[in-house]
């Protein structure tokens, strides 16, 4: 097992400048308008090595994307001064080349090279990386020095591009192909929480794993991290209209994305709660006692009423909810308010992927009983993969491609 350590960097002055009423802004993957939301709550990043001899880089792990994306020597766009530089020494040149545009408009391009990379300690040969040559990508909300992503998507939906985690399974690098994901609920000491690859953590939990399939329903796509959510609540209260859809487990998202509809109907079980039409979310008071809810496979799980609402800013009486409406886009998205509660490990076992989901052992939210970041761990629980079962493979099943989210995602092409 290998172990990096995450933490919450540090936002930039630029974060911090208030372009609207409600302050901290930041420009989301998913969302073509700027959003609000706490500066302090935004993405996880960790430290990875690249090339060899190892060029070190502050790097976003994020479950809802598939590449190692980071800022090359060469770049030439919008942000490229501001971020650290990737050299390409020892990478070898592959006849593709990247192009890839987030819904809020910022976008990287560049050829894939082929490099070393080390993850916590866990080496991965001849691993694809785009190499952005150019790029309006601006990292700087996630805070100072952060050079690109680590895509966590054990497939890419786009022809010729291989994610770290196929070449980890393919590779056979690990005894048990599972990351598990801790995010402290507590952000004191500047703790961030942990990404363990090849095991699992059972300090860090209470009860058993809830395993969850991972669905290919509509609205879905391959090889990303989504499951059917049964059930959703404000309080006690059911959700009205909402019926068992799919949520995308993503660690790269600083909030809770829903479409319009079930964004009014929650918060319509939020005492206080009134929608801003100029800045597209709901103010809420800063104090408050109901949960969001979600239940998969029966078992529910709760985020605490001061987990999803965040400051709006110096001046300002009310809070913005975290649950936010993701305007004409039917899509779920789970982000950290809600993973900060939970121990998820994601199962990327050819023909048995899911999420097992188990809550926070609260007695030991602390990064006590980590190794360092760079070296394998010890222990930890184990499980035992599904195997594959009937004619179909999850991997060999159809991609199916919903107009509305695949605009929400991302445009993603390869240029051959």
């Amino acid at each position: 097992m290998f172990e990096v350590i995450v933490s919450k960097p540090v936002p930039t002055a630029s974060t911090d400048q208030t372009t609207s009423s409600f302050g901290h802004l930041f420009q989301s993957k998913y969302l073509g308008n700027t959003i609000v939301t706490n500066a302090q709550n935004l993405g996880y990043t960790g430290t990875i090595l690249l090339g060899n001899p190892p060029q070190s880089f502050e790097v976003v792990f994020d479950t809802g994307s598939d590449m190692i994306v980071i800022t090359s020597d060469q770049c030439q766009g919008t942000h490229c001064l501001d971020m650290p530089h990737y050299t390409c020494t020892s990478c070898t040149k592959t006849p593709y080349s990247y192009n890839i545009t987030y819904g809020d408009g910022t976008w990287g391009a560049g050829p894939i090279v082929a490099d070393q990379v080390a993850i916590g300690g866990l080496v991965i040969q001849n691993q694809q990386i785009l190499d952005v040559t150019k790029s309006a990508l601006d990292l700087s909300s996630y805070g100072k020095g952060i050079a690109g992503l680590v895509g966590l998507m054990p497939t890419s939906p786009v022809l010729n591009a291989i994610p770290p985690l196929q070449t980890i399974y393919g590779d056979k690098l690990l005894d048990m192909n599972v990351f598990s994901v801790y995010l402290t609920p507590s952000l004191n000491q500047n703790q961030g929480g942990s990404f363990l690859f090849g095991g699992i953590d059972n300090t860090k939990f209470a009860g058993s794993l809830n395993q969850v399939p991972i669905s290919t329903g509509l609205g879905t796509s391959k090889g990303m991290w989504y499951v059917d959510a049964d059930g959703a609540f404000a309080g006690s209260t059911a959700v009205s209209g909402y019926t068992t859809s799919p949520w995308l487990f993503d660690t790269g998202t600083s909030f809770i994305a829903v479409p319009t509809s079930f964004a009014q109907a929650f918060h319509a079980n939020v005492p206080g709660a009134v929608f801003s039409a100029a800045d597209q979310v709901y103010l809420v008071p800063c104090t408050g006692s109901t949960t969001f809810g979600l239940s998969f496979q029966g078992i529910k799980y709760e985020v605490p009423y001061l987990d999803y609402v965040a400051s709006a800013g110096s001046g300002n009486t009310q809070c913005v909810s975290l649950v936010m409406p993701l305007g004409n886009y039917e899509m779920f998205i789970l982000g950290d308010p809600f993973l900060r509660q939970v121990y998820a490990v994601y199962d990327f076992t050819a023909g048995a992927s899911r999420i097992g989901i188990a809550p926070l052992n609260v007695t030991n939210s602390s990064l006590g009983n980590e190794g360092l970041s760079g070296g394998p761990v010890p222990g930890g629980a184990t499980i035992t993969p599904i195997k594959p079962t009937g004619a179909a493979n999850r991997a060999d099943i159809p991609l199916k491609l919903v107009a509305s989210v695949a605009a929400a995602l991302a445009a993603l092409t390869l240029v051959v």
